[in-house]
């Protein structure tokens, strides 16, 4: 190997790296914008992309995305949910649902941590697990965080949570399916 193979080595290792963050907040910002006509509440497909990232690119990379798409939105880019028309910005992440943006982070995190936790698992139960802890952490966030808007207890509960636990779950186990898909792949 000569001085010049080992220079390029860096950055083609950064530029990969760059690209897996571009793709993923690309990825985020597209889960935002999709909506899916759902019972009793629209839901984005943000959750499922969100614990994905988690899953398949660990607790860094992985939360890192999330951080990077939520800089992109605080900085007025047009990347959540109803922008435009809504505004973007700080002022969208200080809304009622900035505890759940938040909680994304936390999620992706969590279910990359989880799942490399549970390495010596089947990966259909470790993803489980995993997405079951992310979305734990993203329902903690968000609720705090709207509990200052409508205030706790039931509301709170009837609001931010009972609507979405059936797509949350439906989402969920989409983000298993695919994790488990894609390491058992070639397996038969």
């Amino acid at each position: 190997m000569n001085l010049e193979s080992t220079q390029r080595q860096p950055i083609a290792s950064l530029s990969r790296e760059f690209a897996t963050i571009l793709i993923g907040t690309i990825l985020l910002t597209l889960s935002a914008k999709i909506v899916v006509p759902f019972h009793p509440v629209p839901m984005s497909t943000q959750s499922l992309v969100v614990l994905s990232l988690g899953l398949f690119l660990g607790p860094v990379r992985g939360g890192l995305v999330v951080v990077i798409y939520l800089l992109e939105g605080a900085l007025g880019l047009p990347v959540f949910a109803g922008t435009p028309p809504a505004p973007a910005g700080l002022v969208y992440i200080a809304g009622p649902t900035g505890g759940y943006l938040i909680g994304f982070a936390f999620a992706a995190a969590a279910a990359g941590w989880m799942v490399q936790k549970l390495r010596g698992f089947q990966p259909a139960f470790r993803a489980t697990v995993a997405v079951l802890f992310g979305s734990a952490l993203m329902y903690c966030a968000g609720l705090l965080w709207l509990g200052g808007f409508v205030g706790y207890g039931e509301k709170l509960l009837n609001v931010g949570l009972y609507p979405f636990l059936l797509g949350d779950l439906a989402k969920a186990a989409i983000a298993v399916v695919l994790y488990t898909g894609f390491h058992n792949r070639g397996r038969v």
